[in-house]
């Protein structure tokens, strides 16, 4: 990946601020809480940059400079585009001309990628903070690192009434495996479980709407990114269910958390 020197680009997201640098062959990464912004001053101070380029909802309240270097504003939407294809490149994945781009946060954003241009179709309010906030609720778990460590050892199938259990007799009209309703057989109330269906709930509802938008966008390929997608296989494998099922083409990629970071710093290149 290459980045200009010395720049560094930070995407202040509802929940997180993830900061990138690139300092010769080596991509430097690191994420703080956005409301913590003397930790995010603090760590571009140990950078030392000589540009900062930055994005995201909650950008404009980094002020007018850190440590000393003026930050410069950028567009999310335009950052996302041009961070997505670096990162695939990065991660040896090639996108084709035309996909879409799912920013799966706090909240989730459905961006549509044409020739480099990009353009938001849609969207959800089911995201990350939703699991946090149901998963504190249902399961008493005091970070997101907990609730996808749950839902990585439960079974969803003990709580969420699928389709399997409704046609018994075969001549299924869509994927046993798919969610008829949430939460609607609750044969355990296991904290693993109810994580697991959490994650069912919100990823299987995400793959739903971004299939959607990709048959309206004359698409096939969708490209999740985003944090609340890290070390969560649970939430994956949700997602793609309900993607394949409704004809998608899902894509994740290594780094996609940092893409809108990412291509901040390639916007001041």
């Amino acid at each position: 990946m290459s980045l200009p020197p010395e720049t560094v680009g930070i995407d202040v997201g509802a929940t997180l601020a993830k900061l990138v640098l690139q300092r010769g062959d080596e991509l430097m990464r690191a994420r703080h809480a956005s409301a913590d912004l003397p930790a995010v001053a603090a760590q571009v101070a140990r950078w030392e940059p000589r540009r900062i380029a930055a994005t995201g909802g909650g950008a404009a309240e980094l002020g007018p400079e850190l440590a000393g270097v003026p930050v410069e504003r950028v567009g999310e939407f335009e950052a996302w585009a041009r961070g997505a294809p670096l990162v695939a490149a990065e991660a040896g994945v090639e996108l084709p001309p035309s996909y879409l781009l799912v920013s799966l946060g706090t909240g989730t954003s459905v961006l549509a990628l044409r020739d480099g241009q990009a353009e938001r179709v849609g969207g959800s309010a089911l995201g990350g903070g939703t699991l946090l906030g149901l998963g504190r609720l249902l399961v008493a778990a005091g970070s997101f690192a907990e609730i996808a460590g749950l839902a990585a050892r439960g079974d969803r199938r003990q709580v969420d009434l699928l389709v399997g259990d409704i046609y018994r007799g075969g001549d299924l009209p869509l994927s046993a495996d798919l969610n008829a309703a949430s939460f609607g057989k609750l044969a355990s109330v296991a904290r693993e479980d109810l994580a697991d269906a959490l994650m069912g709930l919100v990823g299987e509802n995400v793959g739903i709407i971004a299939s959607a938008l990709a048959r309206a966008a004359g698409v096939e390929t969708i490209v999740y990114c985003g944090s609340t997608l890290d070390e969560n296989p649970a939430l994956e494998a949700a997602v793609s269910l309900a993607t394949r099922a409704f004809g998608g083409r899902p894509l994740y990629l290594p780094l996609g958390a940092y893409c809108g970071a990412i291509g901040a710093a390639a916007l001041l290149g």
